[in-house]
């Protein structure tokens, strides 16, 4: 009896606490600024690989994808698929063919093993980022996981370019099935949530948006870090905000369950847990990539129509 009553306290304590983060976010953005643009262009860059990540990848990233581009119909789609499985088909493909906004780019195995100094990570997500932060050409870009789902409340009209924005974290079950609002707002699907922090620094791996700027202004996350995948997202919002850019969380994303996933555990993937401690306390901040970084001193050659692969 006294567990289950400590339970329910815990439980009541955690929502009166993630609540009051949530309002202290909304009172930020009604007292401390004053939105000044809109949003002209929007690039949204995702990067995968075609070997089946988490089991029914490219079902997940279909699903994603539908649903975010129904938020921003007009917003060019960047996908980046890094080191391909030769074998196995490209989702490049059904993407250009699903998406008249979709741009593909596909960075091959021969360019990946130059720039890999573990075989633990087939994908190197952040130097992917990168190339997608190079090929965006809207004024405003999101990266978002591809399998994140971006709330219909993270949709604003009015934006300062000055800022770095976040959502909070939501994981939740998913049936296989395409995305309707009332799914999201079933809080029976919901496995797990929690705020963003005062500096957004627990959910920006999953999705975060600035002005292209920024982006362009901090060179990209850090292609010394080839050494480890968790840990690199905190790293360049450290990078961000060492511009004085400031933080600020609107809305929600839901990220779709899946047993690779780190909140089910780390693995090899994710990288080593001390290496990740310090990338996160961003020792290196502040850094400056090459002028190439992001694969900008290799061509792409279209080998289909929004298909590009590097040369």
């Amino acid at each position: 009896m006294l567990q289950r009553i400590s339970s329910a306290y815990n439980w009541r304590w955690r929502v009166l606490k993630h609540n009051a983060i949530k309002l202290q976010w909304s009172l930020k953005k009604k007292l401390g600024f004053s939105d000044k643009e809109g949003i002209n262009s929007l690039s949204i860059v995702v990067v995968g690989r075609n070997d089946n990540y988490g089991g029914d990848f490219s079902l997940r990233l279909k699903t994603t994808f539908d649903w975010n581009l129904s938020l921003f119909p007009n917003a060019e789609l960047i996908y980046v698929e890094w080191n391909p499985i030769k074998e196995n088909e490209s989702d490049c493909h059904w993407i250009t063919e699903a998406y008249p906004n979709a741009k593909c780019f596909i960075v091959p195995n021969e360019i990946h093993k130059t720039l890999i100094t573990t075989k633990n990570f087939p994908i190197l997500e952040y130097f992917a980022k990168n190339v997608g932060i190079r090929k965006a050409s809207g004024d405003w870009i999101i990266l978002v996981n591809a399998d994140v789902l971006i709330g219909p409340d993270f949709i604003q009209d009015k934006v300062n370019s000055d800022t770095v924005y976040g959502t909070h974290y939501n994981n939740i079950q998913w049936n296989n099935k395409p995305i309707q609002k009332e799914y999201l707002e079933d809080k029976k699907n919901i496995l797990r949530f929690f705020p963003a922090n005062s500096k957004l620094e627990s959910v920006v791996g999953n999705l975060i948006m600035t002005h292209k700027k920024n982006w362009l202004k901090m060179t990209g996350y850090d292609e010394t870090l080839s050494d480890v995948r968790n840990g690199v997202d905190t790293n360049g919002l450290k990078q961000l905000l060492h511009q004085s850019l400031r933080t600020m969380a609107i809305g929600n994303h839901y990220h779709l369950d899946h047993p690779e996933s780190v909140s089910n555990g780390a693995n090899a993937t994710h990288g080593d847990q001390s290496r990740i401690n310090e990338i996160s306390a961003g020792s290196n901040i502040p850094y400056k990539n090459p002028d190439n970084w992001g694969l900008n001193n290799y061509s792409f050659e279209e080998i289909s129509p929004r298909i590009w692969k590097t040369k």
